[in-house]
């Protein structure tokens, strides 16, 4: 059986909110006939021990699917209150069978984005049957794709830029006149060297430092919630939500404790702390904490079950330099981490560092590392523990 694993990437408006979640069945360097098979297995597989709607929670799914499962029977179960978006290659036009399936599909409701659109007969003749395009960026000068949106907006297509890579490439692109843009660059903030935190930004770093500190107790901890009346009313608002489903109604933070641990207490004030910063998109959080709870799968599936606390905070913080826009290294050094927590998120060294150089490849969805693995731990389990986090990242921020 082929190896196949579902790559995730998020496509994001002008605002930097997420407006879609394109999931894309990859395969491995050596594909066979079974292919297909292992995909539909996939799917199955996926759809009953995860489901696909928890994956991209609230937001529209964009299905990129091999070409001979493009049908109502074969496509995977979303809530019908959100919109599919089939994205579709330009080689379809010769398959009349998956044309005939796409104008079934159009007709009970699903949109069409058609991939790598390169301005040809082929792209032209699907254009007139596609809601989106994708358009990726590096192939074009900047006079060109100003062409192309014209023409495309003229056809009132929307047109997704894709393979951003970083803020100061999004910024250039929604200047051009791109309505969405997919890819991590929001990971990749525009830095400043030598900018210095704002007073704002220092304080919540240092209490993040104080928060996390392994020698940080209840009741230091307390003390330090109970500081920030603002931190304090979101922390029992948070912990009251059904979804938490604590018996009783928590009144103050020694009951939240009680109920909940000092791990999982710590979890709740970083993950609130982070949410509330200014000019930060909630995407970043969602990944964030799609990360932290990866590495944690990664290291419970690996055999470091007793090291899964350090893995899901250097998750948490892989991403520390885009939330303050800073490099990692400056706010490594200003945090009281370990010596291998330090590592693996400087420089990605060490068992930890080893999964986050993993957790890259996945979210980038580098086909050419599909052949990738941790310790023991092949492109399956891999990719079942990288949906598993996407799923519940989405649980815990609806929460």
């Amino acid at each position: 059986m082929s190896e196949v694993f579902i790559g995730k990437q998020p496509v994001l408006d002008v605002h930097m909110n997420v407006y879609a979640y394109e999931l894309q069945f990859y395969q491995g360097l050596n594909p066979s006939k079974n292919t297909v098979e292992a995909t539909v297995e996939l799917i199955k597989r996926t759809q009953e021990e995860i489901g696909f709607q928890s994956i991209v929670g609230k937001h529209v799914a964009m299905l990129h699917l091999p070409k001979v499962l493009i049908n109502i029977k074969s496509l995977p179960d979303f809530d019908d209150n959100h919109p599919l978006i089939l994205e579709i290659p330009n080689d379809v036009i010769q398959d009349v069978a998956v044309l005939r399936s796409l104008k079934e599909l159009k007709s009970e409701g699903a949109h069409i984005a058609l991939e790598n659109y390169v301005d040809d007969d082929s792209s032209l003749k699907l254009v007139t049957i596609s809601d989106y395009v994708k358009i990726s960026i590096d192939n074009y000068t900047e006079l060109k794709l100003k062409k192309m949106l014209e023409t495309l907006h003229q056809k009132g297509i929307k047109v997704i830029a894709d393979k951003v890579e970083t803020e100061e490439m999004f910024l250039y692109l929604k200047k051009l006149g791109f309505d969405y843009f997919q890819g991590y660059f929001f990971t990749n903030p525009v830095i400043i060297n030598g900018q210095k935190l704002s007073g704002n930004k220092l304080t919540l770093l240092q209490l993040l430092a104080k928060i996390n500190d392994p020698a940080t107790d209840f009741h230091q901890l307390s003390n330090i919630i109970g500081q920030d009346v603002s931190l304090s009313h979101k922390l029992l608002l948070a912990i009251n939500n059904p979804a938490t489903m604590i018996p009783v109604k928590v009144e103050n933070v020694a009951d939240a404790l009680r109920y909940m641990g000092l791990k999982r207490l710590k979890f709740w004030v970083n993950m609130l702390m982070l949410s509330g910063m200014e000019d930060v998109p909630q995407e970043l959080l969602t990944t964030s904490l799609m990360r932290a709870k990866f590495c944690e799968l990664m290291a419970e599936s690996a055999g470091h079950v007793h090291d899964k606390d350090s893995y899901f905070l250097v998750g948490l913080f892989s991403n520390l330099g885009a939330f303050f826009k800073m490099p990692i290294s400056e706010i490594v050094n200003e945090m009281p981490l370990s010596e291998e927590i330090a590592s693996a998120l400087i420089d990605r060294k060490g068992s930890m560092g080893e999964v986050l150089k993993v957790l890259v490849a996945m979210e980038q969805a580098n086909v050419a590392e599909i052949h990738l693995h941790y310790e023991k731990l092949g492109i399956s389990e891999i990719g079942n523990n990288f949906m598993a986090a996407n799923a519940w990242a989405q649980q815990a921020i609806s929460s």
